[in-house]
């Protein structure tokens, strides 16, 4: 039998709550062999009531030494930003970094760990909308704005908010096997392995939200329509539009052109295809609207730097 992980949770007021609860619920799945897997604690400056940013109260422990304890978790929120607020968790993390395994960060928590000075020639990420800032706040690491979790040594950070759920998983797997991380994501009926990155996910929201309804139409009928000819003409007549003023319009809101738009998202649905692992890559080009394999692999170098056949070997999981 596994030894128990004690996983610790740092708590503040005003913290996001699907970043603790999310990765939480994964965790609370995992009894390998009907034994428990990991123990949550809960923990806050003062100990006591604590209330999330959407008025959720949940009960803290106060901060102690975590001398034994698996995994440091640290949790997003509203005040990461007024770093001014949370500096008592600096020095707390300086001192508790060598006494646990791994150290963890959802979403903004991040920038605990980059005021704390951990991620200084480390590869992290964060929530796509503060990649930037990040970058800036730790000149010497390297941020990624396309991933949704990443390993460095023993640091391992997260994109926005639900990404907490991703990188919970992937801890399941590293600690008890893909068997049992797979059930976990079935039971909750999440993703195994998302497909494709953040920016992805971003790229897809923005178009969402889009304040000019004849683009976003638009975006819809290229979500929905991915196999067919995509140009500029066709989309501009189905949104009633002119060519012109409909590709000008287009990039403004979208900071691209419609022809890149297209092309990234076709390389987006083909990576989700062949990590499915149920078509041919004739086939998966065949289906996002790409002609050739050759045309399909030249996207896949000047987007991922990889082929299709070693996206697929690398990222198809079997079930």
């Amino acid at each position: 039998m596994k030894q128990i992980k004690k996983m610790a949770f740092i708590c503040f007021p005003g913290f996001q709550a699907l970043d603790l609860v999310g990765p939480m619920d994964v965790f609370s799945l995992a009894v390998p062999s009907g034994n428990q897997g990991y123990e949550c604690h809960l923990f806050s400056e003062h100990g006591g009531p604590v209330t999330s940013i959407s008025g959720m109260t949940i009960t803290t422990k106060k901060l102690v030494s975590l001398e034994g304890f698996d995994s440091l978790i640290l949790i997003g929120g509203q005040q990461i930003k007024e770093l001014g607020q949370l500096q008592y968790l600096n020095l707390y993390i300086q001192k508790q970094q060598l006494k646990v395994k791994r150290i963890i960060s959802v979403c903004t928590g991040v920038f605990l760990l980059a005021k704390a000075g951990l991620l200084n020639g480390k590869k992290i990420t964060t929530h796509w909308s503060c990649i930037q800032e990040l970058q800036t706040l730790v000149p010497s690491a390297e941020v990624v704005e396309d991933a949704i979790y990443i390993k460095s040594g023993n640091i391992y950070t997260s994109a926005g908010i639900s990404a907490g759920m991703d990188l919970a998983l992937s801890l399941v797997e590293e600690d008890h096997g893909k068997v049992l991380s797979l059930a976990i994501a079935r039971e909750l009926v999440i993703f195994y392995h998302r497909p494709g990155g953040q920016k992805q996910f971003s790229d897809l929201l923005l178009a969402q939200s889009l304040s000019n309804d004849k683009i976003k139409l638009a975006c819809s009928y290229i979500h929905e329509n991915l196999a067919q000819e995509l140009t500029v003409p066709l989309l501009a007549e189905k949104v009633n539009m002119s060519p012109r003023n409909f590709s000008r319009q287009f990039t403004e809101q979208l900071k691209q052109s419609p022809g890149k738009y297209v092309q990234k998202y076709r390389v987006d649905r083909a990576k989700h295809l062949l990590e499915q692992g149920q078509l041919s890559i004739n086939q998966v080009a065949d289906k996002v609207g790409i002609n050739s394999v050759a045309v399909l692999g030249r996207l896949f170098q000047k987007y991922l730097a990889i082929s299709p056949y070693d996206y697929k070997k690398r990222f198809y999981k079997s079930y």
